[in-house]
């Protein structure tokens, strides 16, 4: 018998109006997890999931005000700041060199000219 491997399927959330994540925490805990990045109290009668998803957004406020976490400007990800520099390090060796830049598997090559709310705000508007 096989073994079946899924990729986890991240999705891209807005944290709040200027910082979006990638995150696999299910859609039904984003209100939760929203509600830690921003400082606001647990709720008593959360489950476990989204209190958990409540912690994770206080830890990510606090490594962003401790300097852990950054948000890029580009695209208003928030990301380890270890990934911030490893994106303007490529992004340099990409600039110096007169050839077409190469394919990195975190696709930080690929930016859109439009903001995500903007797609987002498109893309509800055509369905």
């Amino acid at each position: 018998m096989s073994a079946v491997f899924k990729e986890p399927n991240f999705m891209l959330i807005d944290l709040t109006d200027n910082v979006w994540v990638n995150t696999l925490i299910p859609s039904a805990n984003h209100a939760a997890l929203r509600c830690g990045f921003a400082g606001y109290p647990v709720n008593p009668r959360w489950s476990a999931a989204k209190f958990k998803a409540w912690k994770t957004g206080r830890q990510w406020r606090e490594a962003l005000a401790r300097g852990e976490m950054a948000v890029r400007s580009h695209d208003s990800m928030l990301v380890p700041v270890s990934e911030l520099h490893e994106d303007s390090l490529e992004e340099k060796e990409a600039k110096a060199s007169d050839s077409k830049p190469v394919a990195s598997s975190n696709h930080s090559w690929f930016k859109f000219p439009l903001k995500p709310k903007q797609i987002l705000a498109a893309f509800h508007a055509v369905s």
